[in-house]
Parts: structure tokens; C-alpha cells; sequence
């Protein structure tokens, strides 16, 4: 399922900033499910944004229904959970930018 990893993979390039961190609804009112249209939404929703390390994404879902899952380049280039870095299934899911660069 490429949904649950969409986000994340938008929220991709990340720099550094002395700003105050933001806290961001993924999806918005969307909240996090498989969209209508496909995981295109979610590119288009992080478009406008610019994330930097400190900003929390929040993931809103039916728990037991959806998750989230953080996984390397390979594994998501290959649609891979497997393995997963992280894997959250609690909802909310709240995930503090630690580090800049990409990250799926």
C-alpha cells in the first residue's frame, strides 16, 4: 500500500531552521487513509510546505485499519513493509523531524 508511506515521502526534503516548529495535520481534513485518486493528494498537500527538523507530522487514523510505517529507499522504491524502521498503528501518530534529508 503506497498511502501510508505517501506523506512521508513528500515530506522528503527537509532542511535545518531556527524557526519555531509547526505541528501539521497530514492530510488536513483528509486525514491519513488510502484518498481518493490515489497517494497523489498527499504530494499535493505537502507541495506548499516546507518541513524543517523539529515540526511533528500528526497521522489521523482508524487504528487496525491503516498505520505508519518509516522505511528505507530501497524498501519503499520496492513497496516493501517488511522490515520497517518505525511502524506506528496508534491513532494519532505523532512524528517529531529529527533529522534533515529525505525520509519515507
Amino acid at each position: 500500500n503506497m498511502a501510508f508511506f505517501a506523506a512521508v515521502a513528500a515530506a522528503a526534503l527537509l532542511m535545518s531552521s531556527a524557526a519555531a516548529a509547526t505541528t501539521y495535520q497530514v492530510g488536513d481534513g483528509l486525514s491519513w487513509v488510502v484518498p481518493p485518486g490515489g497517494a497523489a493528494a498527499y504530494a499535493t498537500w505537502a507541495a506548499n510546505k516546507t518541513f524543517v527538523v523539529g515540526d511533528t507530522l500528526v497521522f489521523t487514523f482508524t487504528s487496525g485499519s491503516h498505520d505508519v510505517a518509516e522505511v528505507t529507499k530501497p524498501a519503499f522504491d520496492a513497496c516493501n513493509v517488511t522490515s520497517p524502521i518505525t511502524l506506528h498503528t496508534a491513532s494519532p501518530t505523532n512524528i517529531t523531524l529529527n533529522s534533515s534529508g529525505e525520509h519515507y
